[in-house]
């Protein structure tokens, strides 16, 4: 991954970002040498969080494309068989 200092990026924004359109790599932005953010495309960015928005229907498309029938409840096998402890409010 390349890196420019955040001065840089500033200066030639448009150049940047027409850069990582190009290349399709995310480019690396500093401040006083340390990583600060990073540059990237849209299409980068939308492969990156995925179509659905919010972490429940996330999971959901996680359980659709990996998770099969038989797994259907992947901590099945860890639970107690016994109905747990007693509680009272």
């Amino acid at each position: 991954m390349q890196s420019i200092p955040f001065s840089e990026a500033r200066a030639h924004l448009a150049d940047a970002l027409r850069g990582v359109e190009v290349a399709q790599e995310p480019l690396m932005i500093s401040r006083r040498g340390q990583a600060a953010g990073v540059l990237m495309s849209w299409s980068q960015y939308r492969q990156l969080v995925g179509s659905s928005s919010g972490f429940s229907a996330r999971l959901t498309e996680w359980r659709q494309r990996y998770v099969t029938e038989d797994e259907s409840d992947a901590f099945a096998q860890l639970r107690q068989p016994d109905g747990g402890r007693e509680f009272s409010w």
